[in-house]
């Protein structure tokens, strides 16, 4: 019996094709699962869709395709008369194919295979996962009462089909445990399972699956698979791999997850929240998906070559994440397996071309676009601030309405004052400006400080800049201005070139001095315009530039300043401007005033007034509120009195400001108003630019909706419109995943010719179009997994059972397998009592091993060296908020095969390495947690040391020790409390582990013992695996 159950098993998973013809008849023999693949792994290379490397030249030979093969290669059902099955069996080394040389070879199952399938006719089918799905009916069963629902259905088809049954239910302690790990990550607390234990209804585990999946620590479990598609991190991943700030993206997933958002939104808003109708600040914040890649700001780095690359890697995550496409091969070919092009690769890169933002992130932590985020707190405070400032423009309101302006008989233009100097940023930047940059500071006291008390030094080899954005109250540019700085050139390390750069909303305003070595902008334009050669080094020179020069027009409104330099030693001193005189004579008449208005091109007015001195006839509104304006601004004889108003207004804007200063920030998408061209690239190369195309979805696929626009949004709507075939089976596979270790397909990221045949296809396309049909309601989706008799089999397998299917692809049993990092961790801190259970924002950083940043940094990075947190608030987290720096992700993470992240991963490896083991037993969180476990048990009132240790074991595995373990217990208890009680002092550094102080009215000895074998039962089996 177990012979025949061991060949049938091996048929399903196939492993033997030979078998698979004995049990179940060649009619059962299919194209897709059985040829299909044995042609990809070995032929396509050469005879599948690469035009570039298909063979032979002139005559190629496809066998992906049936018309082409069947033409000469192939005569259905003779196969000792078609060529393909006679080069397989050949003996010729030079006739034989695979070729001799090759490292592909056909083993005679497989050649068996192919030559029962020409035989049966040589039929071809569609690959299974490009065709769109239908409700396949579940199968019956009249006289079963295992079946709860349809995933069940069709697992006990699978399983009779191949003599095999489900297992027993598991114990209701194991399932609540299980449930409760695999919907939040975390463990039941001994109350929760004798709450569950003592609740004998119908639906009390219904009710304990509701309960988790209205937990907060549902959408942060749910989150972390995302976080690994997405390709989330804290760090830009390259180069100087600096933080930059995009904890908000994260904190949506969370949000997205635990709101039960229906997929199909939580899609479309993260690829196109910003082109939906209004959208919100949330809409916005979900489309940092497409910004989460890794991004540079590395000298030499070239401007269009880190485009190019951040849209590839756009495109592939888009194709793995929502389509299971391996899609990287077509980038510099045909792809050689499935049917997409090359040409199709770029013409799905021009929906991702067209970010309104430099593609080099300046090692910015805002790396423009982005928005920001005001906390509670911070939105508090500006409403409060807002309602002060409100009071104010009232107060001047009255004011005006009062006002006992007169126009004077007669006038006379008063003299013109001279140009006026301002100096905008000296010792300190403007109100509101947000600095960039390392901003080192020199005193009066070394010599070299034009004027004020201190003035800034870069030290550069290559390019360097410090800079500043979001002054306030920016320089509002008038015709004639000039903008100025003072600068000092080392003479023993002068600089090859000197920059300034302007900000009005774009840095394309440079002016330089020296060689054109910085590639910003183009030479001889606005945007990089040479004024002349390197300043005199060694004293204080003077830099100047006419603002029109560099394209800032009357009007323009300069928010920001940058001081930019290529190599050397420069000192940089007092940034201003001087003013025109044109449009800044005093006034007292407003007739006057507004007629010297109408003969300047663009005069220094709020925006809102501008239209008004252009119109021949003025209306009586307009008239008001240019006189207002005159009254309150521009009159000597009257704007004084509104002087003490403005200095008010401008504390309560300066606090607004401040407070939105701080605010957290986002990555966003903004698109350009005109897309970028796109062409398809030889090799892939950015340089090497052949033809050029336009936004289309690939041919093989379902077309695009009609009337949908051709932009992101209508490419959300072409996933989701129901006839896509791979968006919602890819989706429901990975949710499978998270919860049995393994999809119904494998191969979570390559559904294509490469990929895994779902060991239950009907199973799959059944929950894919249940999913649509729910409207993509995940929650509902996840609830329908892990209420299904399925699920809640054991764990337990007999050798037998194993032997057939060590990795449970037909589930006859409950998933058993080794928590994720993350998990690990979290359950390590829950049951020792320590676990912070706050939800959202910044990263935190626990401990982890001294130099691990400092050996992958660069000077000047501002995550070249680690520094730990302090609090357990931050310490104690869950690993989710850990920071993370892409090029050397958190150790303990890392180790338990965690991605780096910096590049999509929808499927993690689980290995198991002596590294991770004493990592468990040693990592400082994890002792710990030992600790903190340790201390419960101890403060567990009465009992003997047995039973306090039997307590914390029934913590930890929620079951009671057997008669052995308890007895191994409390032996490992007697020889640690012998050696910490002949050594106190090792007892006192055992205990002194971790961020929190031990209790103080606990005895050290006794501590440090029970914490040596709190130790051992967190390390158990049972308590590191879900079972």
């Amino acid at each position: 019996m177990l012979g025949r159950r061991a060949a049938r098993c091996t048929v399903v998973l196939g492993c033997s094709v030979l078998l698979e013809a004995d049990c179940r008849g060649e009619s059962l023999l299919s194209f897709g699962r059985d040829i299909r693949p044995i042609l990809s792994n070995n032929c396509y290379a050469c005879h599948g869709p690469d035009k570039s490397t298909r063979k032979p030249k002139k005559t190629p030979l496809r066998l992906d395709l049936e018309k082409e093969a069947h033409a000469e290669f192939i005569v259905p059902g003779e196969p000792e008369e078609s060529e393909v099955y006679l080069r397989i069996i050949t003996d010729d080394d030079d006739d034989v194919m695979p070729p001799s040389d090759s490292i592909k070879k056909l083993t005679q199952k497989e050649k068996d295979l192919i030559r029962r399938w020409i035989k049966s006719g040589a039929k071809y089918e569609s690959h299974w996962s490009y065709v769109t799905p239908v409700l396949p009916a579940p199968p019956q069963f009249e006289d079963n009462p295992w079946p709860r629902n349809a995933i069940d259905r069709f697992v006990l088809a699978r399983l009779e089909k191949d003599g095999l049954a489900p297992s027993e239910e598991a114990s209701r302690r194991m399932l609540v445990r299980r449930l409760t790990l695999d919907l939040t990550g975390l463990p039941p607390t001994l109350a929760e399972v004798e709450q569950f234990l003592n609740d004998r209804s119908p639906d009390a585990y219904e009710k304990v699956v509701d309960r988790l999946l209205n937990s907060p620590a549902y959408g942060e479990h749910m989150a972390r698979p995302w976080l690994d598609a997405a390709r989330y991190g804290d760090t830009h991943g390259l180069h100087l791999d600096n933080y930059r700030e995009f904890w908000p993206y994260r904190d949506w997933v969370i949000d997205a997850f635990n709101q039960n958002k229906p997929f199909n939104e939580f899609v479309r808003e993260q690829l196109a929240g910003d082109l939906l109708p209004n959208p919100s600040s949330a809409q916005l914040t979900a489309t940092g998906y497409n910004r989460a890649h890794v991004t540079t700001n590395e000298g030499g780095s070239i401007k269009e070559e880190v485009l190019i690359r951040n849209v590839m890697d756009r495109v592939t995550t888009f194709a793995t994440v929502f389509m299971g496409m391996t899609s990287g091969c077509a980038v510099c070919h045909d792809h050689k397996f499935d049917p997409l092009k090359q040409k199709e690769f770029f013409q799905l890169s021009a929906y991702f071309n067209s970010l309104d933002g430099n593609p080099m992130d300046g090692n910015n932590k805002a790396h423009a676009p982005v928005i920001q985020l005001p906390t509670d707190e911070q939105e508090k405070a500006i409403k409060e601030h807002q309602e002060q400032l409100s009071s104010v423009r009232q107060e001047i309101r009255k004011k005006l309405d009062t006002s006992d302006y007169e126009e004077p008989e007669n006038p006379k233009p008063l003299p013109a004052p001279q140009p006026v100097e301002t100096v905008w940023a000296e010792d300190d930047l403007p109100p509101g400006a947000k600095p960039e940059g390392e901003w080192k500071m020199v005193e009066k006291d070394s010599k070299l400080v034009y004027s004020g008390e201190k003035a800034t030094v870069q030290t550069a080899t290559g390019l360097k800049q410090n800079f500043f954005t979001g002054a306030e109250k920016p320089i509002v540019i008038a015709d004639g201005d000039k903008l100025f700085t003072y600068i000092y050139l080392d003479p023993e390390n002068p600089p090859k070139q000197v920059m300034l750069q302007w900000n009005d909303g774009t840095w394309e305003h440079r002016a330089y001095w020296g060689e054109s070595l910085i590639e910003w902008g183009k030479d001889g334009t606005v945007s990089r315009r040479r004024v002349g050669e390197l300043p005199t080094a060694g004293e204080w020179v003077r830099l100047e530039v006419d603002a029109g020069s560099v394209g800032l027009k009357p009007g323009a409104k300069v928010n920001g300043w940058a001081f930019t330099q290529f190599d050397g030693t420069v000192y940089w001193d007092q940034a201003g401007w001087v003013t025109s005189t044109k449009d800044k004579q005093e006034y007292v008449s407003f007739n006057l005033w507004l007629a010297a208005l109408r003969q300047v091109e663009k005069p220094a007015l709020p925006d809102k007034l501008l239209p008004l001195i252009k119109k021949e006839s003025l209306n009586d509104s307009g008239l008001s509120q240019l006189k207002d304006h005159f009254v309150e601004h521009v009159c000597l004889n009257t704007r004084k009195q509104f002087e003490p108003l403005h200095q008010s207004m401008k504390e309560w804007e300066k606090k607004i400001a401040d407070t939105k200063k701080n605010a957290p920030t986002t990555l966003v998408w903004k698109e350009l108003k005109k897309p970028r061209d796109a062409y398809v690239l030889d090799r892939g190369l950015y340089d090497q630019r052949r033809d050029k195309v336009t936004r289309k979805t690939p041919e093989f696929l379902p077309p695009f909706p009609e009337g949908a626009p051709q932009d992101r949004l209508g490419l959300a709507e072409w996933l989701l419109n129901g006839t896509h075939p791979l968006t919602a089976r890819v989706t429901v596979n990975r949710f499978w995943q998270q919860v049995f270790g393994v999809g119904i397909v494998k191969t979570a990221g390559d559904f294509g010719m490469q990929g895994e045949w779902p060991t239950h296809p009907e199973l799959l396309d059944w929950l894919a179009v249940h999913f649509t049909q729910s409207g993509w309601n995940v929650k509902e989706l996840i609830r329908l997994v892990v209420t299904s008799s399925t699920y809640r089999q054991t764990s337990k397998a007999s050798p037998e059972l194993y032997d057939l299917d060590p990795e449970n692809r037909l589930f006859a049993r409950g998933p058993r397998f080794r928590l994720d990092a993350e998990a690990l961790r979290d359950q390590a801190l829950a049951l020792s009592g320590l676990l912070v259970e706050k939800v959202g924002g910044p990263g935190v950083k626990p401990p982890q091993p001294d130099g691990l940043w400092f050996v992958v940094g660069y000077t000047g990075s501002n995550t070249v060296r680690f520094k730990k947190d302090n609090g357990p608030e931050k310490v104690h987290r869950r690993s989710l908020y850990t920071f993370w720096k892409r090029t050397a992700p958190p150790p303990q993470m890392n180790t338990f095969d965690a991605p780096s992240r910096e590049v999509c991963s929808v499927r993690r490896e689980r290995t198991n390495t002596p590294l991770q083991a004493l990592l468990l037993m040693n990592d400082p969180q994890y002792f710990e947690a030992a600790r903190g476990l340790a201390q419960r048990i101890m403060q567990n009132e009465g009992g003997s040391i047995e039973e306090r240790l039997a307590y914390g074991f029934r913590l930890a595995t929620l079951r009671k020790p057997s008669a052995s373990e308890s007895r191994s217990l409390v032996s490992a208890y007697n020889d640690f409390y012998g050696e910490f009680k002949s050594n106190a002092d090792a007892a006192k550094g055992a205990v002194a582990v971790g961020e929190l102080s031990p209790d103080s009215g606990l005895d050290p000895v006794e501590l440090a013992t029970c914490t040596m074998v709190a130790n051992i039962i967190l390390n158990l089996d049972e308590v590191l695996n879900k079972g």
